[in-house]
């Protein structure tokens, strides 16, 4: 008789965070689509029977994962935009934190695409939009009313805070994909300046004609 699922409660910190972790390589070789939980059953050394002891499915092994990834970012972020400051400081150093969170994290970032552009497969299944789907839509909704506020101090111009909100985080998102496909990526500053100085003074010459 197979034993019975430990409840969620009672699991082994230190054997669910090798778990994840081995996941998340497998997820850098492999892409988070193309991993199976004989994949990273292999990669964790357990039988594949054990590793479903931990999580019911691959799924629910992206979804604990991408529970504790989003959190750490939103915590992140949302510390830098409650600083003191204006708008446009507290919006820089927000940046700077998410791109330094990958530069640290490298190995969450596919996880990261992967909820916040799940693809046509098993991905886009009732499970993943009831789960992972609305952590990136939390992200979102903390940077729109970031510039919600901004905007009705008059520090920021009156564009739709949702859309402005998913304008940053898709910019930094490519901006993060090319920083990791970089053999020398620029320092993180520069690559700060350049979001930020787009967000506050846009692409066009100011010369005088």
């Amino acid at each position: 008789m197979a034993p019975a699922r430990q409840s969620k409660s009672a699991l082994e910190p230190t054997r669910v965070r090798e778990i994840g972790e081995a996941a998340l390589r497998v997820f850098a070789r492999s892409g988070v689509d193309g991993a199976p939980m004989q994949a990273i059953a292999d990669e964790a050394g357990l039988a594949k029977g054990t590793l479903y002891l931990y999580f019911e499915s691959r799924l629910d092994l992206v979804d604990r994962l991408a529970q504790e990834a989003f959190a750490e970012l939103k915590g992140a972020t949302a510390e830098a935009l409650g600083a003191e400051g204006t708008a446009l400081s507290r919006l820089e150093a927000a940046v700077r934190r998410h791109v330094e969170f990958f530069e640290r994290r490298r190995d969450l970032f596919r996880l990261f695409l992967a909820v916040a552009h799940p693809g046509p497969g098993p991905e886009r299944s009732a499970r993943i939009s009831r789960s992972c789907n609305p952590l990136y839509g939390s992200y979102l909704d903390l940077l729109a009313a970031f510039l919600a506020e901004g905007q009705a101090r008059g520090e920021l111009a009156p564009f739709p805070p949702e859309r402005m909100a998913r304008f940053v985080a898709e910019g930094l998102a490519g901006l993060m994909l090319r920083r990791l496909g970089e053999t020398e990526p620029p320092p993180v500053e520069e690559d700060v300046r350049l979001v930020v100085g787009l967000l506050t003074a846009g692409i066009a010459s100011r010369r005088d004609p």
